[in-house]
């Protein structure tokens, strides 16, 4: 066989390799309805994710009470016992407060000793007319699907097993915390399985939930022996770093309770908004929660639930052998012994006068070219948003055409870096260029090894490289197909990450995956450093990423499947007496130009808006306009005295139309004694001196209402301070109220998601 003859063998086999790797990270086919009842099914629980996610049903919405009855009808079908709990909850930080209504049932245990939680959370997103079929109806599909199974087999387990939907997740994780604080059954809980998703596709992502090592629960997972794990300690070293927010987190925190939670972040652009419906959920993704469910349920049921420990493991999934893990303690002696080795084969190399100093050192220069045009080429997302400002608006900041642009922009950056190794290339090179990014990889495996070291994973692929560099240097014709067999673990362990930082993060990111790219090409320099045809390839891939982009060009348009996320507000402040009408986008479409005009006035040169929404966003633009009624709540005073210097006051605000969200704000400088809402007892967070005194705004409280119940506030405050409170009530029918006389939304268009739009807002001060 000829040489080029065998390196395009070599290339189709990377290429092959690499697919191999994606197309194991989920299942490729769903159980159909034909499937034994005694075994998990797809198609049955699509049946539950249709009916769940016919309405919005988020928290105070009319379907919200047609969902929680469609559950509780189900379990009780299945001859179990359904309690629903009911009560406020106020998470700190975020300052949600919502009374949550979990629904919760007991399958009991032979032994009964230990009790495993099987949840998820059935109330959708607010704000945005989302259906909640992802987010989280499959995971509540996944979790009545299941039990179903394990029911039909008739097969007693060992331990204890609860199943609970958390209400209000999108609000504030108050359902969790209702559960965790005063539900007597969670102080028997060993161990957690949480259901949730952050997209609308893509393979589900393992993540561990635990105030000690994470050693326990990685090695029961890996007996539990779940179909396609996806599981790595890079992403489980981030979210601890992270201020994650799940209802796995508040069980943690709150109960210390140990657990999984399962979700899938592709499609991201569906993520709270209206487009997450039943037909865009991903039946392979789904398939992937009941694999996961199904496995863990039938291990979980009689295992020893007690797997707390003291050490950490390092974890990564890869074909085949599904889970490799080890201990933190192996770090450092893996580092140590990967530098050892990258010096003897240098060293070897050097000795057999396979290698000379400067032709090692030379490597260095077109990986260092490479990596800063890939730089460059990742400037090209923010270039896009100059020239079509609308996709900024898309607050996932993962477009629709997104999977388009990112295998673009990686495709144009592997055609460069051929193109730079071309003009490098020299015969039986491929071991000398290969040192560099080598060396590059083990900075970054001593990096992550110091700082985060969950990814210390990545010095495993060195060993591999340095494996086929040494063949090299042994071998004047080393097998070709060999070399590329030892690129296997850097593909199978690196290339994933190239798609989901940008999947997950957004295209912000998109220079870590071109980065990346070009690092996972130097680990392939063995084999590809012998290919003579890197220009044919640099070509290639040069037509590969226009084919790309054209096809991102033609799903750049907004249409009825691709919608533009669109904000619109009326907004009437009592106190100045005018009225405004203000959007949160940044680019302002045909429909919000008949509302705001042509070209719409900053919002902040107009009125001055406290933020609002999850991210406490502030309008972009806005428009004076004539005032129309809009009843503001009624506030009445219960009490008010002074007692030993101290005033203690305790004041009810009654909406006085159907009021969906209030927002309350005081003056950061004001200190509050005691503060309670509804009941709920805001308690002074670590370090603090008394409640919410280390504010950084004016923002005290987002209470989302159920039927209309009125905002108790109690307080305790120093007799000479003064007080003030500013408050504004959305009511989210601005679009059907005739008064207002707006056009509806185009069909290529929704709301925006992440903030509060379509809502009448009135604002008023309150003086007491």
């Amino acid at each position: 066989m000829k040489t080029n003859y065998a390196a395009i063998l070599s290339f189709l086999l990377l290429m092959g390799l690499t697919y191999f790797s994606f197309y194991t990270h989920k299942p490729q086919s769903v159980s159909g309805p034909d499937t034994p009842l005694t075994e998990f099914s797809t198609a049955r629980a699509m049946v539950y994710v249709d009916s769940l996610a016919q309405k919005p049903h988020a928290v105070g919405m009319p379907a919200h009470g047609e969902v929680q009855n469609y559950i509780v009808q189900t379990l009780e079908e299945m001859g179990l016992e359904v309690e629903v709990q009911s009560d406020f909850a106020y998470k700190p930080g975020w300052g949600a407060l919502s009374r949550a209504e979990n629904i919760i049932a007991r399958i009991p245990g032979s032994v009964g000793e230990q009790t495993l939680l099987l949840m998820s959370h059935y109330d959708s997103a607010p704000h945005t007319a989302s259906h909640g079929a992802s987010d989280a109806g499959s995971g509540v599909a996944a979790v009545l699907e299941s039990i179903r199974a394990f029911l039909a087999q008739d097969a007693p387990a060992k331990n204890n097993i609860i199943i609970l939907f958390t209400d209000a997740e999108e609000l504030g994780l108050n359902g969790a915390s209702v559960f965790v604080n005063q539900h007597p059954w969670a102080k028997e809980v060993n161990l957690a399985l949480n259901f949730e998703a952050r997209g609308s596709g893509g393979p589900s992502n393992m993540i561990v939930e635990t105030n000690g090592g994470n050693g326990g629960l990685i090695k029961a997972f890996a007996q539990a022996n779940p179909s396609h794990p996806y599981a790595n300690s890079l992403m489980y070293s981030v979210y601890k770093l992270l201020p994650n927010d799940t209802d796995s987190t508040v069980l943690r925190e709150n109960g210390d309770i140990d657990g999984f939670f399962f979700a899938f972040i592709g499609d991201h652009f569906d993520y709270h908004t209206a487009n997450d419906i039943a037909s865009r959920l991903d039946r392979e993704s789904l398939e992937h929660q009941g694999r996961y469910l199904t496995a863990l349920l039938d291990y979980f049921k009689d295992a020893n639930l007690n797997l707390k420990a003291d050490q950490d493991y390092v974890y990564f999934n890869v074909p085949l052998l599904k889970m490799v893990y080890y201990p933190f303690s192996w770090i450092t002696p893996m580092l140590i012994l990967a530098w050892i080795l990258f010096f003897v084969v240098l060293i070897y190399g050097l000795r057999k006068q396979q290698l000379r100093i400067m032709g090692v050192l030379r490597g260095f220069l077109p990986l260092l070219i490479s990596l800063i045009l890939a730089y460059g080429i990742s400037w090209g997302w923010k270039a896009i948003l100059a020239l079509d400002p609308a996709q900024s608006d898309i607050l996932q900041g993962f477009p629709y055409n997104g999977y388009e642009l990112l295998a673009g922009f990686v495709a144009i950056t592997l055609a460069v870096t051929f193109y730079v190794y071309k003009l490098f290339y020299r015969p039986n090179d491929a071991a000398s260029l290969s040192f560099a990014p080598v060396f590059f990889w083990l900075l970054i495996a001593t990096g992550v090894g110091v700082y985060l070291e969950g990814a210390s994973f990545f010095v495993i692929p060195v060993y591999f490289a340095l494996l086929a560099v040494f063949l090299i240097l042994r071998s004047n014709k080393p097998n070709l197909f060999l070399l590329t067999l030892l690129c296997a673990p850097a593909l199978f362990i690196v290339a994933h990450y190239i798609k989901e930082f940008p999947v997950g993060l957004g295209l912000k990111m998109l220079v870590a995956a071109t980065a990346l790219s070009v690092l996972l090409f130097g680990l392939l320099l063995p084999v590809m450093g012998y290919y003579s045809m890197k220009g044919r390839l640099a070509t290639l891939f040069l037509l590969v990423s226009i084919g790309a982009f054209i096809s991102a060009y033609a799903k750049s348009d907004f249409t009825e499947e691709r919608r533009f996320p669109s904000s619109i507000n009326y907004v009437h402040d009592l106190t100045s007496n005018k009225a405004f009408y203000a959007t949160y986008n940044t680019h302002i479409d045909s429909w919000l130009a008949e509302i705001l005009g042509e070209n719409p006035k900053p919002a902040s040169e107009i009125f001055d808006s406290p933020g609002s929404g999850k991210y406490g966003s502030r309008f972009s633009y806005a428009k004076e306009t004539e005032i129309q009624f809009v009843a503001p709540s009624q506030v009445y005073t219960e009490t008010d005295t002074v007692i030993n210097g101290e005033r203690n006051l305790r004041f009810t605000v009654f909406p006085q139309r159907n009021v969906g969200d209030m927002i309350l704000l005081s003056p950061k400088e004001t200190r509050f004694i005691k503060l309670n809402f509804n009941g709920q007892e805001v308690e002074a967070r670590e370090g603090e001196e008394a409640p919410l005194a280390d504010r950084n705004s004016d923002y005290l409280l987002s209470y989302r209402l159920s039927n209309r119940e009125p905002l108790e506030v109690s307080l305790t405050i120093a007799e000479a301070d003064s007080l003030r409170f500013t408050l504004l009530d959305f009511s989210y029918d601005l679009l059907e109220n005739p008064d207002f006389g707006l056009t509806s939304r185009p069909a290529n268009s929704m709301p925006m998601p992440f903030v509060n739009t379509d809502a009448l807002i009135t604002i008023q001060d309150i003086q007491f």
